[in-house]
């Protein structure tokens, strides 16, 4: 079952292969002919020529409603994370933008998007809470890629919330590379996201084939078993001994406009 954040558009359940990023800045108004120090005079964030090409671009993507929307699996902890990727292609079935939503220990959502141009990593934005107590606030951090995937520039804002950052200004910091790595291996079931079969739950009417990782502690998922074919019915009677088996997992996201919910439907499950 896969809480909120959906789109209304066609989903696609296979992988292949915006946030318009708007620079604010502020001048400080006050009575008539302040005295300002120099140096109290707060530094706007001004982009070159570079940065505003790749945002028109990233833009373009965003108001793009041609574009089709997949999804990953939606896996989950007992301990409340969660985390899935979607994704968005164009006509031509390339990715053009993909996003990953993880928990983070403060239980916050937080995400990584990535914007594709010619089949390469072209921008990223992070969007994650940081700090302890007092001092945790959201940080939304922005970086662009050359041809080699090598990040170019990054910039970030903070604000104590995160309904704050629309209005705070961007800075130049350190270069930094948002790893893709964790997003695909969540899209094609790999890493500690492989599909391995842990069990069925039965629930009310539904039948539930659970998959995921072997220790108790990983990741796991769960798809509603609309049809017992020949290998949910192999893997019904040889339960027990077949825990840990690895699957390749075909589905398809479904909500339920009664309840608001939306469900994962198992297509088809085969032993690898």
């Amino acid at each position: 079952m896969i809480p909120e954040e959906r789109r209304d558009m066609k989903r696609i359940a296979f992988f292949t292969v915006a946030v318009s990023m708007t620079m604010f800045g502020f001048t400080s108004c006050g009575e008539a002919e302040p005295v300002v120090a120099e140096d109290d005079t707060p530094e706007v964030y001004v982009p070159n020529e570079d940065e505003i090409a790749f945002d028109e671009y990233i833009a373009g993507i965003e108001a793009n409603d041609s574009l089709a929307a997949g999804n990953s699996l939606y896996y989950s902890k007992g301990n409340g994370q969660s985390t899935e990727v979607e994704f968005f292609v164009n006509d031509k079935n390339e990715m053009v933008k993909m996003v990953e939503y993880y928990t983070q220990e403060s239980m916050t959502i937080a995400k990584n998007v990535f914007y594709f141009k010619d089949n390469r990593k072209f921008a990223s934005m992070e969007l994650f809470e940081t700090g302890e107590g007092e001092e945790m606030h959201f940080v939304e951090r922005v970086s662009y890629y050359g041809e080699n995937e090598e990040p170019i520039i990054t910039k970030q804002k903070t604000a104590i919330y995160e309904q704050d950052l629309d209005v705070e200004s961007y800075e130049l910091v350190d270069k930094h590379d948002c790893d893709m790595k964790h997003a695909l291996e969540i899209l094609n079931q790999e890493g500690e996201f492989n599909t391995t079969f842990q069990g069925f739950v039965k629930e009310g009417a539904f039948l539930y084939l659970i998959v995921g990782g072997n220790d108790p502690e990983a990741f796991s998922s769960s798809l509603v078993v609309q049809y017992v074919d020949q290998t949910i019915k192999k893997l019904q009677e040889n339960e027990t001994a077949m825990i840990g088996v690895p699957l390749t997992i075909n589905f398809e996201t479904v909500e339920d406009a009664g309840e608001g919910f939306e469900y994962q439907i198992l297509l088809s499950a085969v032993v690898r």
